[in-house]
């Protein structure tokens, strides 16, 4: 008899084995799409384990397209300035004036 509170060890095999056995052709008449499946459930955690792998794979291309996003709109940028630039230096000056707070807007790496 064992003490309240522990539990009696479980046995490996025996009763458990025999009933399992037993109880074998009841469950392949009763849930034939169970066993099936069964056997696929070490393919589906493997083929889980593949998706995941490329999950990340995607996950770090997203991250690097995503930099180098940011860097082109950056760029993009720097070009629309200096052509905002070089509209107010280069049209003619009798056409009209140069607004000094136009330049002063731009960054002063692009001066």
């Amino acid at each position: 008899m064992t003490s309240p509170g522990r539990r009696s060890p479980r046995p490996r095999g025996g009763v458990q084995t025999a009933l399992r056995r037993a109880l074998w052709p009841v469950r392949r008449v009763l849930a034939p799409a169970a066993l099936e499946f069964g056997g696929e459930l070490s393919r589906l955690r493997t083929e889980r384990g593949l998706l995941h792998e490329r999950v990340q794979e995607l996950e770090n291309q997203v991250a690097v397209l995503q930099e180098g996003l940011h860097e082109a709109r950056r760029l993009n940028l720097r070009i629309a300035e200096l052509t905002d630039l070089v509209t107010e230096l280069v049209l003619p000056l009798h056409d009209r004036e140069i607004d000094p707070a136009v330049l002063q807007r731009l960054r002063p790496d692009t001066v």
